[in-house]
């Protein structure tokens, strides 16, 4: 992930939710926390101000898409913003999802270019 460090699952409080990656995406972006608890793991996200605007299924494709602005502390954290919004939309789905940011890729929208 980012310099060295790694992503680590953790749990939230129960959710009541019509689409499962939403409400996962959307628990992790309200929180703006610089880290979780006690536990002393980084929140890369809690500066940023960014929403679910939608989540989009095709068959066996799934598309989160994302609309506002991240705010990130330095280049570590574009490998752990990406990680923390794949892994957990990947988690809350059971599969792969593809992530838009204002309507471009994630990665495009994450590059340093």
């Amino acid at each position: 992930m980012g310099c060295g460090d790694s992503a680590v699952a953790v749990k939230s409080a129960p959710v009541t939710y019509t689409d499962p990656v939403q409400a996962a995406l959307q628990t992790l972006l309200d929180n703006h926390s610089k880290s979780y608890g006690q536990s002393g793991l980084l929140n890369a996200l809690w500066q940023s101000a960014v929403a679910v605007s939608s989540v989009e299924r095709s068959g066996t494709s799934i598309t989160a898409h994302l609309t506002g602005t991240l705010v990130m502390g330095g280049e570590c954290d574009i490998p752990r913003v990406e990680a923390q919004l794949l892994l957990t939309a990947k988690q809350a789905a059971g599969a792969p999802v593809a992530i838009t940011l204002n309507g471009q890729p994630l990665s495009a929208a994450l590059s340093l270019k």
